[in-house]
């Protein structure tokens, strides 16, 4: 499987993880948002097992935290070093990042 097939990326958030509650909380309350997170990266976990016969590479990329209107002047990247970032993971996807949340810098971020 690569990149060279097909391949569904989503755009999620690290505050869908679970995992990382704890941390996010003090942070980022914003529950309907994390909820919606926490489904599309189940989506793509399951998707990933159901079509991975098939050869598609299913994964979702959290783009950081960005300096936009809804991530805030306090946000510690700007849009451009998101998207280079983002950009930069999809053209060195393999197989390795199917069913994975990775970040713009290519970090695995647990679920």
């Amino acid at each position: 499987m690569s990149c060279r097939k097909a391949a569904v990326v989503n755009m999620s958030s690290i505050i869908g993880s679970i995992e990382n509650i704890q941390a996010i909380q003090k942070y980022l309350t914003a529950v309907p948002y994390r909820i919606s997170k926490a489904a599309l990266n189940m989506l793509n976990v399951c998707a990933a097992f159901e079509f991975q016969k098939e050869e598609i590479l299913f994964t979702v990329l959290h783009p950081g935290w960005v300096r936009t209107a809804m991530g805030t002047a306090y946000a510690p990247i700007d849009r451009e070093e998101s998207i280079q970032g983002v950009l930069q993971v999809i053209n060195s996807m393999s197989e390795k990042h199917h069913g994975l949340l990775t970040d713009y810098k290519g970090q695995t971020i647990n679920w």
